[in-house]
């Protein structure tokens, strides 16, 4: 639906030629910026203004907002869809011509006291999409030697609904562009997650090991690790950062490529967190950080030591005695603050142990009634699967998500590894 009035005898053919070329050159325009700096130039030179102003419509807020305004010192305004005499018109969908702004009770005089600027007279009209559905204002200020005429008002009419057309078309080119850009970016972000992911896992006498990771969409900020030291250990690393997309996934990049530096000629956990902590201080933006659990696994006295900079829980499963033991973090994440220390803890793993390292997206895993997998059901069905392979027990717990997700979309990451002490000397 668009504005159609009748054609008043005032109105020029040289104008309406004005406005068709006006509106050819609109149609032309694929961006919202450039478009929206033509249609304030164009309504001043059509109207024979001194100045302009635009506010796009945010359906959202029920919010008009100015992006750009002709001549104005002013940034951003934003105000109520009802308020004023742009709320007016957004409201009734329906132009106004006021002769004499100072003498209609709905004229905020506001930004003429910020610029010093003397409003006298407003002819305003809506902008609206081809079903009809508000995009935005267009106003334009003090005709040049005296008030806006019909003529005036048809010419505004005309040229808000060809803007409303194009405006709306412009906001759903960028709002695709966007669109195509972000899934760019989480494909890249993929592509970095994946090359995190050890290839092969480390030989390990009196070990099984295995891990799984699996975005929540197109990107994650999870990762894990599995790599040999110059000491003879085999480290391992479980780490999530904050967010998604390509911040998070270069961040957890940066704090696998530290911890494997540091780690090449030296295993204690202590310092390797402490050096990532620095450098992610350093680098970490927008209050991102990362947990990340950190382990070295010696495979001639089968223990296993660990750190845990805010990941976790982590669970062992003991053989002996069906016991289970809740590992909790030893320390803050990673990147919020320099100075904190993560002591390390030993402890050693009998035949038939499990180590359990899991993101909190398996554990925060929902099904439609917003249930969550807990800590409880993990662990009875990791219970179930025990004697299984390491390989086949991460299996299990990428089923078990699944199962218990019924469809529903992950939330979050999804990744673990599953450490398990075999009979082997």
């Amino acid at each position: 639906m668009s504005v159609e009035p009748t054609i008043p005898h005032q109105v020029d053919e040289s104008s309406l030629h004005k406005v068709l070329e006006i509106a050819r050159r609109m149609g032309s325009e694929r961006s919202l910026d450039p478009l929206l700096a033509l249609i304030l130039d164009e309504a001043i030179k059509l109207l024979s203004a001194e100045r302009a102003t635009l506010f796009l419509y945010d359906a959202r807020t029920d919010e008009l907002y100015s992006k750009i305004a002709q001549k104005s010192e002013i940034g951003e305004i934003r105000f109520p869809a009802d308020k004023g005499i742009a709320g007016f018109i957004a409201r009734n969908k329906a132009c106004v011509n006021i002769p004499d702004a100072y003498q209609d009770p709905r004229f905020n005089p506001e930004p003429d006291k910020k610029t010093g600027y003397r409003t006298r007279s407003i002819l305003g009209c809506p902008m609206l999409d081809l079903e009809g559905h508000l995009v935005g204002v267009l106003e334009v200020l003090n005709k040049s030697g005296g008030p806006f005429t019909l003529a005036d008002e048809y010419l505004m009419a005309v040229l808000g609904s060809q803007a409303g057309v194009a405006l709306d078309r412009a906001r759903l080119q960028e709002e695709y562009q966007a669109k195509v850009e972000i899934e760019r970016d989480l494909d890249v972000a993929r592509r970095i997650q994946k090359a995190l992911m050890p290839r092969e896992v480390p030989p390990t006498p009196g070990f099984d090991i295995a891990g799984w990771s699996e975005p929540a969409d197109q990107t994650g900020g999870d990762m894990f690790d599995l790599f040999a030291t110059a000491c003879g250990e085999v480290g391992f690393l479980l780490g999530d950062a904050t967010g998604h997309g390509i911040g998070p996934a270069l961040m957890i990049s940066e704090t696998r490529a530290a911890v494997r530096a540091v780690a090449a000629d030296c295993s204690n956990l202590a310092k390797i967190l402490a050096v990532a902590n620095e450098l992610l201080v350093n680098d970490a933006s927008d209050g991102r950080f990362v947990t990340l659990m950190a382990g070295m696994i010696d495979s001639k006295t089968k223990r296993v030591r660990y750190s845990s900079a805010g990941q976790g829980p982590t669970f062992l499963l003991r053989r002996e005695g069906e016991r289970v033991e809740t590992l909790e973090p030893t320390g803050l994440p990673l990147g919020i603050m320099v100075g904190p220390e993560w002591p390390e803890i030993a402890l050693t793993m009998a035949p038939g142990d499990l180590l359990l390292v899991v993101s909190d997206g398996i554990l925060e895993c929902a099904n439609a009634a917003n249930d969550m997998i807990g800590a409880d059901r993990f662990v009875a069905e990791m219970r179930r699967h025990r004697d299984q392979p390491a390989s086949e027990m991460v299996a299990a717990i990428a089923r078990m998500t699944e199962e218990f997700a019924a469809g529903e979309p992950f939330r979050d990451d999804r990744t673990a590894i599953v450490i398990k002490r075999t009979d082997e000397p």
